[in-house]
C-alpha cells in the first residue's frame, strides 16, 4: 500500500547531509515501495466472492436475489476468518444511462448513486489493507448470442464503463484491482462454456481494449494496478485458455474460474469421497495452468473457485486441501465463491454457502472446509510459489521405444467432432507398456497437446490423461505412470486400449511407448540468495553512491521502489524509510569504497 506522510528533520538528530554541500530537507515518502505484480499476488493469498448481491439484477437491486445487503459487519466476518481479499462482483447495466452525443454515437453514463454505493462496499475491505477485486460482472450486453459479431457494439461500452470507474477509483491505491469481465461468452451456442476461434479472438480484443483503458487513465497507480483479464468464458481449461493473448503488461493477471472437478463440485459424479480420479483431474488442472502461464511467470488469479454442499463436509475439506496446496505451490491466489445457500433444492449444483449473511457467522457444514483451506495457508511447509516453475526432464528418444502408433502423413482431428473425429482409433496397448518404468510420447503438431485416453477390453472406464510435460519445440508430448495410474487406478492390466483425444484442432504423427524421464538437476547453477543486502536499493548486491543517490530520489518522490528494495532501504531495520536511513546509508557507501 502506497500512502504519504511527512516528516521535519531537525538538526543534529534527524536532519541528513544528502551529499556534501546539500542542505537539509523535509520528506515526503511512501511507507512501503511499489509492488510487483508477483508482491500481489502473494499478499492476496486467498479471497472470498460476496457472491450474488451487488452482481444480482432485477427491481430490488442488491438485494434482488435474496441476500441482504452488504454491511462492515460481514467483511469483518470474512476477514477474521484468515482472508485477506474481497472480490466484489458488480452489475452496472441496470444502473447506467444511456443518451447519445452530438453524432448519433451512444453515450453510457453510471449512475453516481450506484457508484457511491459500490464504494462503500470496496471500502469495508480496502480500509482494511484488505485487497479488492472489482469487476464487470452479469452485464448482457457482454454475454450474449451474437457475442462472435457484436465486437464494435461491446468495445465501445466497455471503454466508455472502465473509463469511468478506473477515473472514480483512480487514487485508490495497489490493494484495488480491476477484473475487466467475469465470463464473457456467446449464450444459447451449443459451445457456450468452451466458445470458438471467433469467439476467443473477440475476448482477446476486449481483454486488450479494458487494458488500455485503464492505463490510459490519468492515476498514482496507472501503470502498477493489477489488472486481471479472463479467458473464454473465465475457461480453466487449456483448449480454451490456450488462445488467450495476454498483454505484454507486467501488471496483468490471468482470470480463470475452476469449480474442479465438476463431477464432484457441481455435477452428478460421486461426492461421498474425495478420490483419486479426482485428485487426478486437480493434477491436469494446475500442471496446465502452470505449463501456459506460471512457469512463464504471466501471474494468475482464480476469481472462483467452490464446490456445491453434497452434505459431504468431509470430502469437500479432502478437496479444500488437495486444491489449496496445489495453488499455493504454484502461487496462485484462490477466491471462494459464496452465495450464501448452503443447500439449494431446485440445483443441488449451487449450494455455495459458507457464511451466514443473516447473522454473519459460518454455515455448520462449511466452516470447516474454511478451515481446511486455513490450514494450507497457514502451514509453513508448503511454501508459496514453490513449484511455479516446470521442472526440467530428460527424456528418451520417441523413436527408441515401442510404436503404438505412427502416421508419416499425420492424422487430423477436428476438436469439435464428437462422434470420433476428434480423438484416434482405439490402440491396442499392454500393461508392460503403461508400467511403471515406460511413459507415454505423442508427437504432434496443434496449439494443445493432446489428451491421452484409456478404456478397458469392453471400451468402457473411459479414463483421460494430460501431459505432465510437452517440448514444443519437437512437438512431443510426454505422460508418466504415475499419472496414469493415479487416474486409472494401480491396476494396469485392465487397461486395453489408448487414444489420443483432441482438445483444440491437430494432428497426431506418432504414439510411443518409451523409457520414463529422468530428472535433470544442475548443480552448476548458483542458488538465489534469500535477499539482498541491507542498503543495496538498487539490488545489484553492493552498496554504493549509487544507492545513496537513489535513495535520495525517492525521499524526494521522485522515483517508487519495489518492496525488495524498500526493504533493502530500511537499514536501520525500524519498518520505516527516512533521513536516519538515508544517513546510515551514506556511511556505509563511503565504508565500502
Amino acid at each position: 500500500m502506497l500512502f504519504q506522510f511527512r516528516k521535519l528533520f531537525a538538526a543534529g538528530t534527524a536532519a541528513v547531509m544528502l551529499l556534501s554541500g546539500m542542505t537539509f530537507f523535509q520528506t515526503t515518502a511512501s511507507a512501503e515501495g511499489t509492488m510487483t505484480a508477483d508482491d500481489i499476488t502473494e499478499n492476496m493469498t486467498i479471497g472470498w466472492n460476496i457472491g450474488n448481491s451487488l452482481d444480482s439484477t432485477g427491481y430490488s437491486g442488491e438485494t434482488s436475489w435474496g441476500n441482504p445487503r452488504v454491511t462492515q459487519e460481514l467483511i469483518d466476518t470474512v476477514k477474521a476468518k484468515g482472508f485477506n481479499t474481497i472480490r466484489v462482483p458488480t452489475t452496472w447495466y441496470q444502473n447506467v444511462t444511456t443518451t447519445t452525443d452530438e453524432n448519433g454515437k451512444p453515450v453510457y453514463t453510471i449512475s453516481e448513486q450506484w457508484l457511491q454505493r459500490v464504494k462503500e462496499v470496496v471500502d469495508y475491505a480496502y480500509n482494511q489493507d484488505m485487497y479488492v477485486i472489482l469487476n464487470l460482472h452479469h452485464e448482457e450486453w457482454i454475454n450474449r448470442s451474437d457475442f462472435p459479431t457484436a465486437y464494435e457494439e461491446m468495445s465501445e461500452r466497455l471503454k466508455q464503463m472502465w473509463v469511468q470507474i478506473a477515473t472514480y477509483f483512480k487514487d485508490y491505491d495497489q490493494h484495488l484491482i480491476f477484473e475487466g469481465m467475469n465470463e464473457p461468452r456467446q449464450t444459447g451456442a451449443s459451445y457456450e462454456w468452451q466458445g470458438n476461434a471467433e469467439c476467443y479472438e473477440v475476448v482477446n480484443k476486449l481483454d486488450n481494449d479494458f487494458v488500455e483503458t485503464v492505463r490510459s487513465i490519468d492515476s498514482p497507480y496507472q501503470n502498477t494496478r493489477l489488472l486481471m483479464i479472463p479467458s473464454y468464458a473465465a475457461s480453466a481449461y487449456a483448449s480454451s485458455y490456450s488462445a488467450l493473448d495476454v498483454p505484454d503488461d507486467d501488471y496483468v493477471a490471468v482470470s480463470l474460474h475452476a469449480y474442479t472437478p465438476y463431477a464432484f463440485a457441481m455435477g452428478d459424479g460421486d461426492h461421498t469421497t474425495f478420490s483419486g480420479n479426482y485428485q487426478s483431474d486437480l493434477d491436469t488442472l494446475f500442471s496446465d495452468i502452470r505449463y501456459y502461464f506460471t512457469d512463464k511467470d504471466i501471474p494468475v488469479v482464480l476469481g472462483e473457485f467452490s464446490a456445491s454442499n453434497f452434505n459431504n463436509t468431509a470430502a469437500r475439506c479432502d478437496w479444500a486441501t488437495y486444491y489449496l496446496t496445489w495453488t499455493k505451490k504454484l502461487g496462485i491466489p484462490c477466491v471462494l465463491w459464496d452465495n450464501n445457500a448452503i443447500t439449494n433444492s431446485t440445483s443441488a449444483s449451487e449450494a455455495h454457502g459458507y457464511v451466514d449473511r443473516s447473522n454473519n457467522t459460518w454455515y455448520e457444514a462449511s466452516e470447516p472446509v474454511v478451515d481446511a483451506m486455513m490450514t494450507v495457508m497457514q502451514d509453513n511447509s508448503i511454501v508459496w510459489g514453490s513449484e511455479s516453475h516446470l521442472p526440467t526432464w530428460k527424456h528418451a528418444d520417441i523413436n527408441s521405444g515401442d510404436n503404438i502408433y505412427e502416421n508419416a502423413s499425420g492424422l487430423v482431428l477436428d476438436a469439435s467432432d464428437g462422434n470420433g473425429g476428434n480423438c484416434t482409433p482405439g490402440l491396442n496397448i499392454t500393461a508392460e507398456q503403461i508400467s511403471e518404468n515406460r511413459e507415454i510420447a505423442i508427437r504432434y503438431t496443434g496449439g494443445a497437446a493432446p489428451i491421452l485416453a484409456l478404456c478397458n477390453d469392453s471400451w468402457g472406464n473411459w479414463t483421460e490423461i494430460n501431459a505432465y510435460d510437452i517440448d514444443e519445440e519437437a512437438g512431443i508430448a510426454y505422460y508418466s505412470h504415475e499419472a496414469i495410474t493415479k487416474a486409472w487406478g494401480s491396476d494396469l492390466s485392465t487397461a486395453a486400449h489408448l487414444f489420443a483425444r483432441a482438445g483444440v484442432n491437430m494432428t497426431i504423427y506418432q504414439i510411443s511407448s518409451i523409457a520414463a524421464a529422468e530428472l535433470v538437476t544442475d548443480p552448476d547453477v548458483p542458488e538465489k540468495p534469500d535477499q539482498h543486502l541491507p542498503g543495496d536499493v538498487n539490488l545489484d548486491n553492493k552498496v554504493t553512491v549509487v544507492d545513496v543517490v537513489l535513495l535520495q530520489k525517492y525521499l524526494l518522490g521522485e522515483v517508487t521502489l519495489t518492496k525488495e528494495a524498500y526493504n533493502c532501504a530500511d537499514v536501520n531495520t525500524d519498518e520505516a524509510v527516512n533521513g536516519l536511513d538515508l544517513s546510515r546509508l551514506r556511511q556505509m557507501s563511503l565504508e565500502n569504497a
